[in-house]
């Protein structure tokens, strides 16, 4: 089973590309988003090669599941911190206490855990549709990259129509190019001006 590792490898490195480049732009709570799929894939790059399928598992689907909902709160932040508007900041603030209840009950709920997810993507695709003025694209094509690890959650993750290798392999690759193409969209295309 160490083949599962393979693919959980390349959302590390697709983290620690795409973290150090938006830590160069200026993009420090993107940049946090990113590592933290990064470390909960990591757990995966140790945990099948050394055997701890079993003694690892929960820790494994905490990381993915808690990790995967506050790396999306803190994309979709990121989009709002950088913005320069009154009405902007004002609604980090609440983005930051949306934030911190939401979590609180992600963890004393587990169940709503997928619904969080859900929700913060959602607003993390209309922010990236809207309001990331640094990346000269239309919106629509900001949307798609925004919700594609939406749509690889819902239609390839588990997916009842492929192996489960194939299924988890594939949902890996696919969270990877995500991750780079997050990275491209919260930097600024050649001539634009970044908003720190």
């Amino acid at each position: 089973m160490a083949h599962y590792a393979v693919s959980e490898f390349l959302i590390v490195l697709a983290a620690l590309w795409g973290a150090n480049r938006l830590v160069a732009n200026a993009r420090t709570t993107a940049a946090f988003g990113l590592l933290l799929f990064g470390a909960a894939a990591a757990i995966g790059v140790v945990r099948f090669p050394l055997d701890l399928i079993e003694q690892w598992a929960d820790m494994h689907r905490f990381a993915g599941t808690m990790g995967g909902l506050l790396a999306m709160m803190a994309l979709a932040h990121q989009i709002l911190r950088t913005q320069t508007t009154r009405p902007a900041q004002n609604a980090s603030r609440v983005h930051m206490a949306l934030a911190a209840l939401g979590l609180g009950l992600a963890l004393a709920q587990p169940q709503l855990r997928v619904l969080l997810f859900l929700l913060w993507s959602l607003g993390f695709i209309y922010l990236a549709a809207r309001y990331t003025p640094q990346r000269l694209a239309p919106a629509w094509a900001k949307a798609g990259v925004a919700g594609f690890m939406l749509l690889n959650v819902i239609v390839v993750r588990q997916s009842p129509y492929l192996d489960a290798a194939v299924s988890w392999h594939i949902f890996h690759v696919l969270v990877a190019v995500w991750m780079l193409a997050v990275t491209w969209l919260l930097t600024p295309s050649t001539g634009a001006k970044a908003k720190g």
